[in-house]
């Protein structure tokens, strides 16, 4: 008898979140409870943190008694699930030891594997207060990364007043993207004090992939601060990354 099963509408969205977190670990542990799915992804370095929580209305299918621990290699799972078309979705069945991964479409493609005995992180407790809280939908906040990436190796963010928001790549040239308070775009605005961090390219351009699935993006920092980016998924549930600030 399986311990969880779960089915996932969009195969293709869940493989944008493991493309994410692959960047981040090689191995990954969901935990799977009747409240929810929840994954953490604590980077060697100890520089990024992502927390993917999917609540079980996100899923077509959600059936799980107890607390079911799951373990693969993202990398791995990523390939097999990047196979599916538009449309198909994703079938995840855990019994004992083993893990049935599905996709399901026009065919059904089936890959059984071991389910590996990988440790949950444990996270140290940190209260950081946050002094810029910007929403916004995804795509000026992907463009602006993208345009930063193009010239240079870190990415400054800054609120000089409760009006703008600055995301600036620096390297070898300067390319700035300024996000207005009153731009369509912005769902929520809110600067407690004016605030300038900066942060490394290289990390944030592996959060490229799930501006691919969210419907709006929560941004959150202070000064020389780490940063708080939140993805709100369309099916329900979010994907949290937070990166530590660049040294000077």
């Amino acid at each position: 008898m399986a311990k969880a099963r779960l089915s996932y509408p969009d195969a293709k969205s869940f493989y944008n979140m493991l493309d994410a977190i692959s960047k981040i670990v090689d191995e990954l542990a969901m935990t799977i409870t009747p409240n929810g799915v929840k994954a953490i992804a604590l980077d060697p370095a100890h520089v990024a943190l992502m927390v993917m929580e999917l609540p079980p209305e996100s899923f077509i299918e959600y059936e799980v008694e107890d607390e079911v621990k799951l373990g693969f290699n993202v990398a791995n799972i990523a390939k097999i699930i990047k196979r599916g078309k538009k449309g198909d979705k994703l079938d995840i069945e855990v019994d004992e030891d083993r893990v049935t991964w599905s996709i399901v479409g026009a065919t059904i493609k089936r890959y059984r594997l071991l389910n590996l005995d990988v440790p949950v992180p444990e996270l140290p407790e940190a209260e950081l207060e946050f002094k810029v809280h910007v929403s916004l939908i995804v795509d000026p906040f992907k463009n602006a990364l993208k345009d930063a990436e193009a010239v240079g190796d870190t990415v400054e963010l800054e609120a000089p007043d409760d009006t703008t928001l600055i995301i600036r790549g620096v390297g070898a040239a300067v390319a700035e993207t300024k996000i207005r308070s009153d731009t369509p775009a912005v769902v929520e605005f809110n600067v407690e004090e004016p605030s300038k961090s900066a942060y490394s390219i290289e990390y944030l351009k592996h959060m490229l992939s799930l501006t691919k699935v969210a419907d709006t993006i929560t941004i959150e920092f202070a000064q020389d601060m780490p940063l708080r980016l939140q993805f709100r998924l369309p099916a329900g549930g979010n994907v949290t990354y937070l990166l530590a600030p660049k040294a000077a």
